[in-house]
């Protein structure tokens, strides 16, 4: 990541609850020796494509933030890892995302009580964690 002014949304947006549904699908953050880190990663064949045409447009976007995107072929992932304070705190004192494990976590009541923030946010999810069997 170029060293650019990250920027953060004032409020919830579409976009935005597009890419908490990102996060609490395919992200995790926590803080490791005192900094935070952010990371996005999805299949590296299937994922790659949207990664690519959405995610990063989304976070330059929403956050000023030019992610450099890459294969990680020991785990067989495509994506991102921040290392941002700045990101991390958003994430975790405003949004209410969890740091560490997801083992239990709540869509934040903003984009519940929304009919298009819940669309855009199912979106996000269902792009990074969803599957559809016919």
């Amino acid at each position: 990541m170029k060293k650019e002014e990250i920027f953060f949304p004032e409020e919830m947006t579409p976009d935005l609850a597009e890419e908490v549904g990102l996060h609490l699908g395919d992200g995790s953050m926590n803080y490791y020796s005192g900094k935070g880190l952010y990371q996005l990663r999805g299949h590296m064949e299937d994922d790659k494509s949207h990664y690519i045409s959405r995610i990063k447009p989304l976070y330059k976007l929403l956050f000023n933030i030019d992610i450099s995107l890459r294969d990680m072929p020991s785990t067989r992932v495509f994506g991102f890892q921040i290392w941002s304070d700045k990101l991390v705190n958003f994430k975790k004192n405003i949004l209410g995302l969890p740091v560490g494990p997801k083992h239990d976590f709540l869509i934040p009541s903003v984009i519940v009580g929304n009919d298009e923030f819940s669309r855009s946010f199912i979106r996000g999810f269902f792009d990074t964690d969803g599957c559809l069997y016919l």
